[in-house]
């Protein structure tokens, strides 16, 4: 019986962008994938079980969908017969209702975009001469090319003008993995394969890697099907998580809270660790948290205009921002001179930075890491749009404990929905 979770239609249509010819008008739609009692064996003569078996499930368009479990799991082998680099011993593996198979492999592997840990870059051709590989194959013009290709390297984060013309070796491991993924959207695939993509670099840099995906997602809605070792990296970026154990069975598939309140047998159990309710925090945002607005005053702005402000504040702190609204650092109120105006030389280095895309764990992590009380949120430009605390966080972990304990005890009010 084929595993299916209700989720609503995130997938985004138009007209396929797959001609030769033309600029692109719009986005091609995601894509549903689905197993069907998919086994692979490499010696169909060989006892005992093979590396994937019986896999059922259903994604659906516009989700991601991580493949996560011990090494030996059968996770890695799961995503490859997706475009066939292997193909299944029996069962059917179908996108969009079509059964892979029955597709030549080279025009199914042009449609499905492939991320992996290593990027995979040639490294004889410029960054801009490797985003543009798939569009060169299907035929797209030399100016569409360009176009695209300056689109995506934008879209990730890198400005076209600096890094179109480098090759591989000239960038840090974090801007080669920018690298790939703009590289497997170039053809604006309706349906994304990513083995271990964040799994070479820093895990800080993984961290700012994993937090612009999910933004990118928000804005793309494609179909992704995700392979990681690291349950906290699949509850973070997963819709849906399937939990694979060693033997190519698959434990439990079901949104990530799911899994995390209800794990579905004690390999489950074990693998989430003893941790869950911290865990729970992967699956908020600090974009969720209703953001404190902090005294905030301009690097030489008269000391006269800043005091009325501290009278109704909460916190004990002037912070001290350029002019362009990005932080500087943090005045305590004791500090403020009596007059004159603020000296940026006063202040002392800013709380850590978060996004509204980070999640409420690693936003706890920086905050205990750095021994202080708040962080300070930014805009996508760097710029203050509030605090959160220490305290802000916690109070959401009991508030998502107290939910959990209403649902335990009456389950059928709250039915299981992807998000």
């Amino acid at each position: 019986m084929t595993n299916e979770v209700e989720a609503g239609e995130t997938g985004r249509t138009g007209p396929d962008t797959g001609a030769p010819s033309g600029p692109p008008t719009g986005r091609a739609p995601a894509a549903t994938v689905e197993f069907r009692h998919v086994s692979k064996r490499y010696d169909p003569g060989a006892k005992g079980p093979g590396a994937v078996n019986d896999l059922s499930m259903f994604v659906p368009a516009g989700r991601i969908c991580v493949l996560v479990g011990p090494s030996g799991c059968g996770k890695t082998t799961s995503l490859k017969m997706v475009n066939r680099l292997i193909e299944p011993t029996s069962g059917q593996i179908l996108i969009d209702g079509r059964d892979v198979m029955q597709e030549e492999a080279t025009t199914l592997r042009r449609r499905i975009g492939y991320v992996i840990q290593q990027t995979g870059l040639f490294p004889h051709l410029t960054i801009g001469a490797n985003v543009a590989v798939v569009p060169g194959l299907l035929g797209w013009s030399p100016e569409r090319r360009r176009q695209r290709t300056d689109e995506l390297l934008s879209l990730v984060g890198l400005e076209p003008a600096r890094y179109r013309d480098r090759y591989p070796a000239q960038l840090s491991g974090g801007e080669r993995q920018r690298v790939g993924v703009a590289r497997a959207l170039a053809a604006d695939p309706p349906l994304m394969l990513m083995d271990e993509p964040f799994g070479a670099v820093d895990p800080i840099v993984r961290e700012r890697l994993q937090n612009e995906f999910l933004r990118l997602q928000e804005e793309l809605a494609k179909t992704i099907l995700f392979v990681t070792h690291d349950i906290d990296e699949a509850i973070k970026m997963g819709n849906l998580v399937a939990v694979m154990q060693t033997g190519g069975l698959l434990a439990q598939f079901a949104p990530p809270d799911e899994i995390l309140a209800n794990p579905a047998s004690e390999f489950v159990a074990r693998f989430v660790g003893t941790d869950r309710g911290l865990k729970r925090l992967s699956l908020a945002r600090v974009g969720e948290l209703e953001p404190i607005p902090p005294v905030v005053a301009r690097a030489g702005e008269p000391v006269a205009l800043v005091r009325p402000r501290m009278v109704d504040s909460r916190f004990g702190y002037v912070l001290l921002v350029d002019d362009e609204s990005k932080p500087i650092g943090w005045i305590e109120f004791g500090g403020v001179p009596r007059d004159g105006s603020l000296d940026p030389a006063l202040a002392v280095p800013a709380s850590p930075l978060v996004s509204r895309e980070t999640t409420l764990k690693d936003a706890l992590s920086m905050m205990l890491d750095a021994d202080v009380q708040a962080a300070i949120v930014v805009d996508r430009q760097g710029r203050v749009a509030g605090l959160i605390t220490v305290d802000s966080v916690i109070e959401r972990l009991r508030e998502d404990r107290a939910h959990e304990d209403r649902v335990i005890a009456a389950p059928e009010a709250a039915p299981a929905v992807a998000r």
